[in-house]
């Protein structure tokens, strides 16, 4: 600690000598007015409030040097020292978005979610908008203007950045700084969730053909075994040699979307896509990262794009497909090939078969076969002229 008087300006912040790692942290005083300082340590600067009133003592973090400016703390922190002095102030009321979210709702993300990742990313964005109001100072008209600037994507994914707020916020609520959530109230959008893309046999074929022909190995492998088992990607990617057993027979994935485990079966194509990715892997992840040390592969986006292409090239793609087609052409084939949806629900590890509908579906031909057949068996013996 010291008891230096400085001045603020950016010469003499930027002169400051640096703590060894290891060493504490040194406090520097602005000479105008003493309340206001400056915590340097090994890693950073930080700016501080320390005052007493009314024989107990107040202390405050606000931001860091040089991404706050000595102005915008100076600003923060005489309001800060006016809300303590008329009674307005309450504890956590002067926290900013983005530090409720470092210091409540990241801790809280990190051991309750189990994609943790995708809470992560979307408050990226999140916090470049309204990171620095105040989490008392935020309002519904800030939460709809923000979820009014995401134009760009689909409403599926708007209303996942509208849950996320509504999640923060209520956290804010819980935690008592503040009584009421802003984004409580703000409507969803229509998702237009009722996709049929499934790929035809053709396809599927072609996929499978230009995936074994891709440099990326492993990602391309994950996909296929994603076409063979209706594995979500996210399972795929995260397979682990401690869920398989010793036959490759089936696997068990101890956390699905679901909440729950699900034991996965193998066919003997999927058994021998297994086989080959075991002899390259070199750790734990059967799909392991050659990028990151000790991490299983990314999302199989490029590589994705690169079969289609290679498809659409040769003249086999009807249409773009998106990764979760895969899942969804599994199902329905499964449901074509047994005619029973409660096998196709148990494979998918659906809570519900009406999930299980929406993701297997007949094809027309089946369907008008099935039309056919249904009117010839109620009327055998009628002819229509």
């Amino acid at each position: 600690m010291s008891n230096t008087l400085i001045d603020m300006t950016q010469k003499v912040l930027n002169a400051l000598p640096r703590p060894e790692k290891g060493e504490q942290g040194v406090e520097y005083r602005w000479k105008k007015n003493s309340r206001l300082r400056l915590l340097v340590t090994a890693t950073g600067m930080r700016w501080l409030v320390r005052f007493g009133w009314k024989r107990q003592r107040y202390y405050e973090s606000f931001g860091t040097y040089p991404e706050m400016k000595f102005a915008d703390f100076n600003q923060q922190a005489f309001q800060f020292i006016a809300d303590v002095q008329s009674g307005a102030y309450q504890k956590g009321s002067r926290l900013t978005v983005q530090q409720f979210f470092d210091e409540v709702a990241l801790p809280y993300s990190r051991k309750h979610h189990r994609d943790h990742k995708t809470f992560l990313s979307r408050s990226r964005r999140t916090m470049k908008i309204l990171g620095k109001k105040r989490v008392a100072d935020v309002t519904r008209r800030d939460i709809e203007g923000f979820l009014n600037s995401l134009s760009g994507l689909s409403n599926a994914s708007v209303n996942r950045y509208q849950a996320f707020l509504s999640k923060l916020f209520s956290m804010a609520v819980e935690h008592e700084i503040i009584d009421k959530n802003p984004a409580k109230g703000v409507k969803k959008l229509v998702e237009n969730n009722q996709k049929d893309r499934v790929l035809s046999p053709k396809e599927s074929e072609s996929f499978c053909r230009h995936a074994c022909a891709e440099p990326n190995f492993l990602h391309a492998s994950a996909l296929m075994l994603s076409l063979l088992t209706g594995m979500r990607i996210g399972n795929v990617i995260s397979l682990s040699r401690s869920m398989l057993v010793d036959d490759l027979s089936s696997a068990l994935l101890p956390m699905t979307k679901s909440g729950k485990s699900q034991r996965i079966y193998f066919s003997e194509p999927a058994k021998r896509l297994l086989r080959r990715c075991l002899k390259v892997s070199f750790n734990d992840w059967v799909f392991p990262s050659l990028k990151k040390q000790g991490e299983h592969i990314a999302y199989p986006r490029a590589c994705m794009e690169r079969i289609q292409q290679a498809m659409k090239q040769e003249g086999s793609l009807d249409s773009p497909f998106t990764i979760h087609d895969l899942r969804r052409t599994y199902a329905t084939q499964m449901l074509i090939a047994t005619n029973d949806i409660r096998l196709a629900q148990q494979s998918l590890g659906h809570s519900n078969v009406s999930v299980t509908e929406r993701y297997a579906y007949y094809q027309n031909i089946h369907l008008a076969q099935a039309s056919q057949q249904t009117v010839e068996a109620m009327l055998p013996n009628f002819t229509f002229e």
